[in-house]
């Protein structure tokens, strides 16, 4: 796995990103932006482009593929640290968790063309205290958030940049860290300082009611990704072990394999990609110790996990909190991360050579 580029690439020796701890980043599904959120209360979005490979007379600092700039620094206006970002499935609205406790809705006007010009278009109010996750549904129907007080909540999405709560989930016993979406269905997880996964589902006579409990990891799960084609879940935990679960029914998820002894300290973000291997895809694991692992998903009879390649000192000395997979076509083998030291890098998974 290759550095690409560590963001912005183009910066004085007193400008080495955000100014505090990136939480966390979300590539846009149809558009050429990454997007980045900080402590330091701003959101940076990053246009690329795709490079021909470099050649030997003209070496390339960002090797093959994918060149960054810096779009846009938006000011959020969040009293507190942003946490979390969304994209929805359109690319043209961007969502932010704060520990203000609230959301903010954030779309670009005055044509797309127009960089910088992006307006919180509507401000989500609930939560009582720190916001952790937010997410949209495949659909782009649907956005939940989820907080430090316990709580998960379901907003509908409706025309004029305005959404109305269709439920508030309160069955975790403590904070919620991570709330993920079904590729297809509307399924909503969600995980907890509880030490638990917990699956929702919307019905009609009633509230979104919980429909499973996964139990077995042994501290607090921190992350929950579904496999792109939505039959699995991976989880990442203060453990320091992955857990890959299975649906086996309409309602019963069982957890398939655990991979451990991989890192060493808490795992805090894991990404579940298409890969380019024809298997399951890629699950990607970063953690406080520094390293990012890429693991390959095969199902021969039962499910085969096996380590495609890591990066040690990911961020150097510091935590990684957040790792995403591009999600546009062509482009999957790329992987975003961001930490503790305000940077944002770009990595390259290099397989078939």
């Amino acid at each position: 796995m290759s550095l690409v580029s560590e963001l912005p690439v183009h910066r004085s020796a007193s400008q080495t990103g955000h100014q505090d701890r990136a939480w966390a980043i979300a590539w846009n599904p149809t558009k050429p932006l990454l997007a980045s959120c900080s402590a330091d209360k701003t959101v940076r979005l990053y246009n690329y482009r795709i490079t021909p490979p470099s050649s030997e007379d003209e070496p390339s600092s960002y090797g093959e593929g994918l060149k960054f700039e810096l779009n846009t620094s938006i000011a959020t206006g969040h009293a507190k640290t942003v946490r979390a970002l969304a994209w929805s499935p359109s690319g043209n609205t961007l969502a932010t968790g704060s520990f203000d406790s609230n959301v903010g809705i954030w779309q670009q006007v005055g044509g797309e063309d127009e960089e910088g010009a992006w307006e919180c278009v509507s401000s989500l109010e609930g939560h009582e205290t720190e916001c952790k996750g937010v997410a949209y549904s495949a659909s782009g129907t649907l956005l939940a958030s989820c907080s430090r007080d316990k709580s998960v909540w379901v907003w509908e999405v409706l025309p004029d940049a305005d959404f109305e709560c269709m439920g508030v989930l309160m069955e975790h016993s403590q904070d919620v860290k991570s709330v993920a979406w079904h590729p297809r269905e509307e399924i909503l997880a969600s995980c907890s300082y509880d030490d638990t996964i917990r699956i929702w589902i919307d019905d009609p006579q009633d509230d979104w009611d919980c429909v499973a409990i996964l139990r077995g990891h042994t501290s607090t799960v921190w992350s929950i990704s579904f496999s792109p084609d939505g039959d699995y879940i991976a989880s990442g935990s203060d453990d320091r072990t992955v857990r890959i679960w299975k649906r086996v029914t309409q309602y019963k998820w069982d957890c398939v394999q655990v991979l451990e002894g991989y890192h060493d300290r808490t795992i805090f973000s894991v990404a579940w990609g298409e890969g380019k291997l024809g298997s399951l895809g890629w699950i990607a694991s970063a953690s406080s110790d520094g390293q990012i692992i890429v693991y390959q998903v095969n199902v021969k009879g039962g499910i085969e996990v096996r380590v495609l390649t890591k990066a040690m000192s990911a961020h150097d000395v510091y935590d990684v909190n957040c790792i995403a997979w591009c999600p546009r076509k062509g482009l999957e083998n790329y992987l975003a991360s961001c930490g503790d030291d305000g940077s944002v890098r770009v990595w390259k998974v290099q397989v078939g050579k």
